[in-house]
């Protein structure tokens, strides 16, 4: 359980590092898209809401499904051993696509974004007692593009992505025509 706590620690701060980059934008800048086919900084912040909340639900379910003798996953579990990054890097394409379930849909600001990202939190943070007893590398359940990852897994994803999409919002600050406040 150290090493879930330790990957719970990991995405609190990237959690935290995002939330105080974007706190400062005003709605018109939150809203700015660089390019049609590009996502706002709104946008990106309701991706993350979702696909985090997916992933904590994906382990949870998971975790229940071992529990009761019905694992999600039973095939082999190619990823073992290997780190999200080493994962991405094998089953990613350049310029991947957030699977269709995880793309923004319901728009609103970046305010109500920034709140319920604070509040999938308390979701994650509740993680290790439904892990409780189980080893984590039996806790499997696949990724939409990547396939079968394991609860440590999804958990150094949640980081990841955070940290991905920080870097996006980033890029989205430096378009040229970006409104400056």
């Amino acid at each position: 359980m150290t090493a879930l706590r330790e990957r719970i620690a990991e995405a609190t701060r990237a959690r935290t590092d995002l939330l105080d980059l974007v706190r400062t934008f005003t709605p018109t800048q939150a809203a700015f898209k660089a390019a049609p086919d590009e996502w706002s900084i709104a946008e990106n912040l309701e991706h993350l809401v979702v696909a985090e909340q997916g992933s904590i639900n994906r382990v949870w379910s998971a975790a229940d499904a071992v529990r009761i003798g019905r694992p999600v996953w039973t095939g082999e579990p190619v990823h073992r051993g290997r780190s999200i990054e080493e994962i991405v890097k094998l089953t990613w394409v350049a310029g991947q696509e957030a699977p269709e379930i995880a793309r923004p849909r319901r728009g609103g600001p970046a305010s109500y974004w920034m709140v319920a990202l604070k509040c999938n939190q308390p979701l994650l943070e509740a993680l290790p007692a439904r892990l409780e007893g189980l080893d984590p590398r039996d806790v499997v359940t696949p990724h939409p593009i990547s396939g079968p990852w394991d609860a440590e897994q999804w958990l150094a994803f949640v980081r990841f992505h955070l940290d991905l999409h920080r870097s996006q919002i980033e890029s989205v600050t430096r378009a040229a025509a970006f409104p400056r406040s």
